[in-house]
């Protein structure tokens, strides 16, 4: 405070700056954000609406000294903007405004200072950066190498990366008015109520469309959608273990991603779902009886109306047919990476290749896309790339199976979900905001999760209780 001697002069002064910064970490600050939200989603104003929460961000960069009460705005920017599909023609005129965003980035460590800490995580960041960057050496010219899109993926799924890390795991902890790991995980419960709602209030929106056809719709942003949902809601059953009220909007996670009418976000969210009922029923001993309860008469309900559910949801069923599934273009990217690897077995084709096009063209400012993260590590970064990549996941698995506690199941879930949700989509390969969510996760995992009091895989309860990982901030 002593960088602000005008306030620090002023006992009231200093006592309104604090109040204020306690507002933009509590819950009714964070749920007006969540309304905010809704409101620029109803009403159609996507464009206006991200740039007041970039506004939000810049504010709350310079006010307030715990960089985590920017994530819930960030995030939230970055869910509007999902709708707006191809829309970098109209976001590019934001780019004004990143100056602004950058140096108060910078300001922010500059007035708030903290020591610079990290973990052995950033060894295979490092690792996926050097592959990242040295993808399709050899193979693309450098037109397309240094191309604005090609950079921009070069940077964000490595070095970026590495940074984000560093800043997590030095900015990103505990203190007097904030506990981390419940502070995030309300934040993303936040994100994933916001999601769930985006698809609701579609659906409200086109009822009269959805009375007349009796069917499912097919937003454009489908899949995005479900991504976000898959991303965040192990956080709400994981909040469900302090106040059981989070169990009702953690049970219409499930039924959300199947209205979305993504293929993925039915399947791996279903997946996920299960894993995450399993999780709340072995971490939540005292409300045990009543989840299988309410779980029982779900699965009753599902059963009885299986039928019209099925029908209703009968245009996503039937894109899981083994002909629309060799027509998809999914299908060719497979080949055309198996075929990228075997020319370029060491870099890959690199990130900035665009030869996929003739499969299915990319959006502007878009990478060239195989639709799945196996294949496109091979494909844009060769043998090197299978080596960083799976260092990392090797990495996240030691991360997680040593520093076992119940927040870190949840974030470990979400991370499964992301996973399998990337076996179909480019998930992970967006850097913003998916990966770099995971880089976060991660990042709390390690500097804050407690080492397991006793290392054995199986046979003994390991996870710590609540209370327990509290203590342990």
């Amino acid at each position: 405070m002593e960088r602000f001697g005008f306030i620090a002069k002023s006992e009231k002064s200093l006592a309104r700056l604090d109040a204020l910064r306690n507002a933009l970490l509590s819950k009714p600050y964070m749920f007006a954000l969540l309304l905010l939200a809704c409101v620029i989603t109803v009403t159609g104003t996507e464009y206006y609406g991200i740039l007041v929460f970039v506004l939000i961000v810049i504010f709350n960069l310079i006010v307030s000294d715990e960089l985590i009460s920017t994530t819930l705005p960030f995030l939230l920017a970055s869910a509007i903007m999902i709708k707006c599909f191809d829309s970098f023609d109209t976001y590019i005129k934001l780019a004004p405004v990143a100056p602004f965003v950058v140096l108060t980035i910078i300001a922010h460590f500059i007035l708030y200072p903290k020591p610079v800490k990290v973990g052995s995580t950033i060894w295979s960041l490092l690792a996926v950066t050097v592959a990242v960057t040295l993808g399709g050496i050899g193979s693309i010219s450098a037109k397309e190498y240094f191309s604005l899109t090609s950079l921009y993926y070069i940077v964000g799924l490595g070095a970026a990366m590495a940074l984000v890390y560093i800043i997590a795991y030095s900015y990103l902890e505990s203190s007097d008015k904030v506990v981390i790991h419940r502070t995030f995980s309300y934040i993303m419960f936040i994100v994933c109520l916001f999601s769930c709602l985006m698809v609701i209030m579609h659906y409200a929106i086109n009822i009269k469309d959805v009375i007349a056809s009796r069917s499912i719709l097919e937003p454009q942003w489908r899949n995005n959608v479900s991504t976000f949902i898959i991303l965040t809601m192990p956080f709400v059953f994981y909040l469900s273990l302090k106040n059981y009220f989070y169990i009702i909007p953690a049970f219409i996670t499930m039924p959300c991603l199947a209205l979305t009418s993504s293929r993925g976000g039915l399947l791996f969210g279903a997946v996920e779902f299960m894993l995450c009922c399993i999780y709340i029923i072995y971490a939540d001993k005292k409300n045990r009886i009543k989840t299988l309860l309410i779980l029982t008469v779900c699965g009753f309900a599902v059963i009885i109306y299986a039928g019209d559910i099925i029908t209703f949801i009968s245009k996503t069923i039937s894109r899981f047919d083994s002909d629309m599934i060799n027509k998809d273009p999914r299908t060719g990217f497979i080949r055309r990476a198996v075929e990228d690897f075997r020319a370029c077995p060491v870099f890959g084709r690199g990130i900035g290749y665009m030869g996929n096009r003739d499969i299915y063209p990319s959006r502007k400012f878009a990478a060239n896309w195989y639709h799945s993260a196996p294949f496109q590590v091979i494909g844009s970064f060769g043998s090197l790339g299978i080596l960083a990549f799976g260092y990392q996941f090797i990495r996240r698995n030691i991360i997680f199976w040593s520093k076992i506690t119940y927040f870190s199941l949840a974030v470990f879930i979400s991370y499964i979900g992301m996973f399998l949700m990337s076996l179909v989509n480019p998930g992970e390969f967006c850097p913003v905001p998916y990966e770099l969510m995971i880089v976060v996760m991660f990042a709390l995992i390690e500097r804050h999760c407690p080492q397991n009091r006793e290392k054995i895989l199986f046979g003994k309860k390991y996870a710590q209780k609540p209370d327990e990982e509290v203590e342990a901030q």
